[in-house]
């Protein structure tokens, strides 16, 4: 299929921009992208002048513009998933005070798409579009548990996986038998398995045909909420993936596998 060169080049700046945490100099995208500088000034000053990205004037460096940020309320208002998703999160973080997620697998990372912190005092906070690694995630393993074993290691890589902390599986077959129980009882936990004190609990959300399309989570201190209350939270996150795949046309079992495991996309 033919492709546009200077078209790609434009959006691997936006996808650079994307995952920086501050600005970034036209010398440094040229490096990162193996692009003479030359040709990165003019593809950003095309970006800039048709507001994708903004120069900063103290600093000459690029930021994404207020297009970039259109674009993704746009989506966030229309499409039913975040919309639906981001309804339901808010009125768990509102309501009992947890940290919600709502994420997606892409290259082998969870990708956060929406996040709504607690309103209270502690506040597990993640940004959307940060990236975490799905074997130490709840709302990874979710996704995880969904797919084949030979899907499960293209996703992961070879063992042993990155240690996040002192409880993060690292070997496959504690992994393979904890994918295992996910898939009977359709809810993941993490025991602070990604940050230390914290415990998250996921599920994934179901399109019409039954296909997995993302997954929400929960997260909040281990110190603050005993093993006790877990089971009820545990109830309202199912829940909360219940309401978000009906409106997306699901009518099956909201709880375990629809459909076979399946490789990973």
């Amino acid at each position: 299929m033919a492709t546009n060169q200077s078209l790609e080049r434009g959006i691997a700046i936006l996808n650079l921009l994307d995952a920086q945490a501050g600005q970034i100099g036209i010398r440094e995208m040229a490096r990162t992208l193996a692009l003479s500088p030359a040709i990165v000034q003019r593809l950003a000053n095309t970006l800039t002048q048709a507001g994708y990205l903004e120069q900063m004037p103290e600093t000459r460096r690029y930021k994404l513009g207020y297009r970039s940020l259109l674009l993704g309320a746009a989506l966030r208002r229309d499409d039913r998933l975040l919309v639906t998703a981001s309804d339901e999160l808010r009125r768990l973080a509102d309501e009992h005070r947890l940290n919600g997620y709502l994420g997606v697998l892409r290259d082998g990372n969870v990708i956060y798409l929406h996040c709504a912190q607690s309103s209270g005092p502690i506040a597990v906070r993640i940004m959307p579009g940060a990236r975490a690694d799905p074997h130490s995630t709840a709302m990874g393993k979710a996704l995880l548990a969904d797919l084949t074993p030979q899907g499960v290691a293209l996703v992961v890589g070879a063992p042993p996986y990155p240690r996040m902390t002192a409880n993060t599986i690292t070997d496959a077959a504690a992994l393979a038998d904890e994918l295992a129980e996910i898939r009977r009882d359709g809810v993941a936990y993490s025991r602070e398995e990604h940050l230390p004190g914290v415990i998250s609990i996921g599920t994934v959300i179901r399109d019409m045909a039954g296909k997995v399309v993302a997954a929400i989570s929960v997260a909040f201190l281990s110190s603050e909420r005993g093993e006790s209350e877990w089971p009820r939270i545990t109830a309202m996150v199912l829940d909360a993936a219940r309401r978000c795949s009906q409106s997306l046309g699901y009518a099956g079992t909201p709880v375990g596998p629809a459909a076979p495991a399946r490789d990973a996309a």
